[in-house]
């Protein structure tokens, strides 16, 4: 693995100063009181800076947001790692991402105070959703002709039932409910596919947000305009 090099790591720094300013600022005063000369004057860098890295704040915001998902992600990353069938993974995945589509306050403040438009879900990759199946039907786990097309009807389902529980049009009750249905839809009889939605999830590290204030102290929530 090559070493990345001195001006990368500052080149790296510096980006990741921007989107910390970014961030602060967002959450301080929402995207519509802040424009990217108080980005950059958050971040200390100068304003053609910002421009080497982002073409307008739609970007930064969206890089931003892309970081609560890396953090999302490693955490569902841990939560699977100590399962091994493929219908008790997959259940705990759903469950994991509804979970955070009603509890995770950092990626809803975040997103509801950016104003980035368009769908942006906390979600399992459709490839390793696509894997999981293949991985039980491979083990006869799962009682199914076409794994593609099953990953794509679970996919949507799990992309349909998050929309609803962050839009508040569903609640928890909704979160065992789906998983059962997506059991059985794989084969497994009800008894089954009850037993292993009643089983708590494994254990995994607390959401934690990055404490910019303290990253950066530098950063203060302090806005002039």
């Amino acid at each position: 693995m090559v070493e990345p090099t001195r001006l990368a790591k500052k080149r790296e720094r510096t980006r990741q100063t921007l989107i910390d300013a970014a961030t602060l600022l967002v959450d301080e005063y929402g995207h519509e009181r802040i424009s990217i000369q108080d980005i950059t004057d958050k971040a200390d860098v100068g304003l053609g800076t910002f421009y080497n890295y982002f073409d307008n704040k739609q970007m930064i915001f969206e890089a931003a947001l892309d970081q609560i998902r890396q953090r999302f992600e490693k955490r569902l990353d841990a939560l699977r790692s100590s399962l091994t069938d493929p219908a008790s993974r997959i259940a705990a995945t759903l469950q994991f991402c509804f979970l955070e589509a009603l509890d995770n306050q950092e990626w809803k403040l975040f997103l509801a105070k950016s104003g980035l438009e368009g769908e942006h879900l906390l979600l399992q990759n459709p490839a390793q959703c696509l894997a999981d199946i293949e991985t039980g039907a491979k083990r006869g786990r799962f009682k199914i002709d076409n794994p593609s097309f099953v990953a794509n009807l679970i996919y949507g389902m799990a992309r349909h039932i998050t929309l609803e529980i962050a839009s508040e049009r569903l609640n928890r009750d909704a979160i065992p409910d789906t998983t059962r249905y997506v059991l059985r839809m794989l084969g497994l009889p009800e008894l089954v596919a009850k037993a292993i939605t009643q089983t708590p999830l494994p254990p995994v590290a607390a959401q934690q947000r990055r404490v910019l204030k303290e990253i950066l102290p530098h950063l203060q929530p302090s806005h002039g305009g």
